[in-house]
């Protein structure tokens, strides 16, 4: 192994292993490194022993191995520490990735000859470049598992024609920049198969890319973030054929005719062979494994070592060596068992570990000492001008194209951005044109930077134009209290776990819906995404309707063993529409997303079919009966917390412990009513609550009790919020004043520990249900010295306490928030061209 000491009289060191040269290498023989031919070179082996150890005397910088370690312990660091300092300017992590990488080429520490000399020498360049390749691969291949290329065929035509223009539009103008200074050109990049390659890569966007970044700032499950993923999706699919087209030119003017012959039959064999081979192994594999099971480890390692094998054939065909593994993702049958083991297996290996090498070998390619006077014309200037008119066409041509399809202007900006983000494709794209010699390392060096300059900027851009759960905030009442006894009322029930629908069915019940008051429900089951990119939300009605058109599809899936077992949860939801279908509508859906975007669903379920109120279940983690090691419903609290602060309507949270499961038996053996009791302690929320107990109290089967608490001498009372008070408790009471099963009381108190005490007391009474409001409105004094006992943020304070197992009830809670109101109006990004608006945004932005 050589290790030269650097001066400042550099030169190319050649790529070969063995004695530095007198004289400089011959032209094509280079490497990336720098070092000097007058000073002495030091030969040591490169399979070396290990060291004995620093007390021995001996150096373990000295051993190829050991600088290795250091090596991949910097770039990690590196990457690790940007990313922490850059949280705050709300970057995603692949811009982080790129400036660590770059922190140890030689346009940072890489510039030191001492860094170079101890940390970093040539054969390093060697380890990082198939490590990084390695990681790009790999990448490539989880990702392309993860992607549902059939979305292609059922995405909107809108979605289609904003990719063709967002790709066509940007690839002319690109095209005709880089042919109208083709004549400034080198002799490598001149060529036509060149220019067209670039001009393409430039014009597309990719999915891979776009992926991680959405996922990195939570917009994965939003609207404009699936529109621009399906977008994308359709662009790279539209990206694979064109990069097969200009390697066929490639050939044509490399090898002639015969060559570009060879390669087409080698595209179609090799892609015969795993549509026709590879999927029909991977299903065999999903037929294996027994239902709720992770696919045997030696099939994974098989898959993973068949990426290996995919990008083999795939360079010793001729053919780009990423196709293999992204040709190999896209047949892997997506979500569990297949695609989701893949990913818990391998992802966090791919991300931390060989994904840092490969930034770091993107790193040591990068030099902005290399950009100076004499390659601008030849090689800088026609590259630069040719992205930045490729940014521009592009932005331009999407916007107009959401403008012209009715997308908000806010989201049609933002999609604008979304498509110009730059990634990992994009850096080895950029890699594989200095091997196919179409660009130097200026050139490379210039494209990484815009490509960073510009996914830096949007990105902070996109966070500022796009707000997801902006439409969610809406002016208008939809909410229990104003919607009429005698029209329908809509709901959002959304349960991840069946336990949990028992006591939920129960309490629609007792809500008593009617032929002349009938509930809408929009029932919808949350299922972790796993193994999958894109969210998918499935509506059961129209599959139902695709299943009957395509029944001779499905027989010749069922013949290969796809066949699926009944969901517990949608049969327990047809079970309930059957049994009280007089007065009730129930639709049925299913969202597959993370869950910290779960709430998305929910919220845009209730916005699109304006219900009054969104039902869910009390979420707490416990130990899971089948593996006593691991937490059940683990990061399901986030759902509830999300909906509860970001809901376009009224929520209710519903706490079952279980009392009433055994209603059927109950009614037979006596007929002793049910016994609900509503805590109004004023305010927004109470009033909500009072307005569903009201529903209840047409239920024969229900006695109700109402204790309204006061405060003693009126302390702490809202002028406001008492005569709305007032006013809902005195038509509650009028209304109901007849009814037997129906009473009312009044307690005052002065603080939080007599409430308490008032509430303790009721429990003698053995209450089935306990209602109650969660926050907003409540006189502060009656609750004084609560909530420093209370953390739950689904319940409240008097909800977290009826409920809590020092109070010792055995009835089930409900707490009801009713919705907040939001009276802003639009502006000019929200769609309506004000332009006063637009200018005070960005002065308090700036502000």
């Amino acid at each position: 192994m050589v290790r030269p000491f650097p001066s400042n009289d550099r030169i190319l060191m050649p790529i070969h292993i063995g004695f530095w040269p007198e004289n400089p290498p011959p032209t094509g023989e280079v490497s990336t490194r720098d070092f000097s031919p007058r000073l002495p070179v030091v030969c040591r082996q490169v399979h070396s022993k290990q060291p004995f150890g620093m007390f021995r005397g001996e150096n373990a910088m000295n051993y190829a191995f050991s600088t290795f370690l250091i090596e991949a312990i910097l770039i990690i660091f590196f990457i690790k520490i940007t990313c922490f300092l850059l949280r705050p300017l709300r970057q995603p992590r692949i811009v982080c990735e790129i400036i660590g990488g770059m922190m140890i080429g030689p346009s940072m520490l890489g510039g030191s000859r001492n860094f170079n000399y101890y940390l970093f020498p040539p054969i390093s360049n060697y380890i990082f470049e198939n490590l990084g390749l390695l990681g790009f691969f790999f990448f490539f291949f989880i990702t392309a598992a993860k992607t549902d290329v059939s979305a292609i065929s059922k995405a909107p035509k809108k979605h289609k024609y904003i990719a063709i223009i967002g790709i066509a539009v940007p690839l002319i103008c690109i095209l005709a920049t880089g042919m109208a200074m083709r004549g400034k050109m080198d002799k490598d990049m001149k060529r036509f198969s060149s220019v067209g390659s670039i001009a393409f890569a430039l014009a597309f966007s990719s999915f891979p890319v776009l992926y991680t970044v959405l996922r990195d700032m939570n917009l994965l499950n939003s609207e404009v973030g699936k529109l621009a993923m399906s977008v994308a999706l359709i662009g790279d699919m539209a990206a694979m054929l064109a990069l097969i087209f200009f390697e066929a030119l490639n050939q044509i003017e490399e090898g002639g005719a015969t060559a570009i012959v060879w390669y087409l039959i080698s595209v179609v064999i090799f892609n015969a062979f795993m549509a026709l081979v590879v999927s029909r192994a991977l299903e065999w594999v999903v037929d294996q494994t027994p239902e709720g099971k992770f696919v045997d480890q030696n099939y994974i390692v098989t898959i993973l070592v068949g990426v290996l094998v995919a990008c083999f054939i795939t360079d010793m065909l001729g053919l780009s060596m990423g196709m293999g593994p992204i040709l190999l993702g896209f047949i892997v049958p997506q979500g569990p068992p297949l695609g989701y083991t893949l990913a818990l297996r391998s992802e966090t290996f791919i991300h931390e570990f060989l994904m840092p090498f490969t930034f770091g070998w993107v790193g040591l390619n990068f030099n902005v000492n290399a950009l100076t006077n004499d390659v601008w014309e030849p090689q800088l200037s026609p590259l630069v001008y040719m992205t930045v008119v490729g940014f521009i066409s592009k932005f331009l041509a999407v916007v107009s194209a959401a403008l012209f399809f009715k997308i908000p202007t806010r989201d049609s900006l933002t999609l604008g951005l979304m498509l110009n983000l730059r990634g990992q494709i994009d850096m080895l794209l950029y890699l594989h044109w200095i091997d196919k010699r179409m660009i130097g390392l200026p050139g490379f060096t210039i494209l990484v930077l815009l490509a960073l300059v510009v996914t830096g900027i949007a990105t902070p851009l996109i966070s500022f134009l796009y707000d997801p759960d902006r439409p969610y905030r809406v002016s208008k009442y939809r909410n229990i209290q104003h919607t009429p006894l005698s029209t329908e009322m809509g709901l959002v029930l959304a349960v991840a776990d069946y336990e949990a629908l028992s006591g939920l069915f129960t309490f629609l019940d007792h809500a008593n819906p009617t032929t002349t008051s009938p509930f809408c429900i929009y029932a919808v089951q949350l299922v972790e995404l796993m193994g999958r990119a894109s969210p998918v939300f499935i509506d059961h009605e129209e599959e139902e309707e695709e299943e009957e058109d395509d029944e001779e599809e499905e027989e010749e899936e069922n013949e290969y063993g796809r066949s699926k077992r009944a969901d517990q949860v949608q049969s327990a939801f047809k079970l309930y529409q059957e049994r009280r279908v007089e007065c009730v509508t129930l639709h049925a859906y299913t969202a597959h997303a993370p869950k910290r975007l779960m709430y998305h669903n929910i919220c845009q379920l209730a916005l699109a079919h304006e219900t009054a109120f969104i039902l869910l279940p009390y979420q707490q983690e416990r130990l899971d009966d089948d593996a006593p090691t691991e937490l059940r419903n683990s990061g399901m609290l986030s759902v509830n917390t999300d909906v509860l602060a970001h809901t376009p309507c009224s929520v209710c949270i519903y706490y079952d412990k279980g009392r009433r499961r055994n209603d059927m038996v109950r009614s037979s053996t006596t007929q002793e009513p049910y016994r609900f009791v509503v805590l109004f302690l004023g305010g927004a929320d109470n009033r909500e609550a009072l307005h569903l107990a009201d529903r209840m109290t047409v239920n024969p089967d229900i006695t109700l009790t109402v204790i309204r608490f006061l405060s003693f001498n009126h302390e702490g009372e809202d002028e406001r919020e008492k005569k709305l008070d007032d006013g809902v408790v005195t038509w509650f009471w009028v209304k109901n004043e007849d009814k037997e099963r129906v009473s009312y009381k009044e307690v005052v108190v002065k603080n939080g520990a007599e409430t308490l005490n008032a509430i303790q007391a009721l429990n003698v009474n053995d209450y089935d249900l306990w209602i109650t409001g969660k926050r907003e409105g409540i006189n502060p004094k009656i609750i004084e010295g609560l909530a420093e006992w209370s953390d739950d943020n689904q319940l409240g304070v008097i909800g977290d306490t009826v409920a809590g197992s020092v109070f010792a009830s055995e009835g089930s809670v409900l707490v009801v928030q009713q919705q907040v109101r939001n009276q802003m109006g639009g502006g000019f990004l929200n769609g309506k061209f004000d332009y006063k608006r637009l200018v005070s945004y960005w002065s308090c932005h700036n502000c």
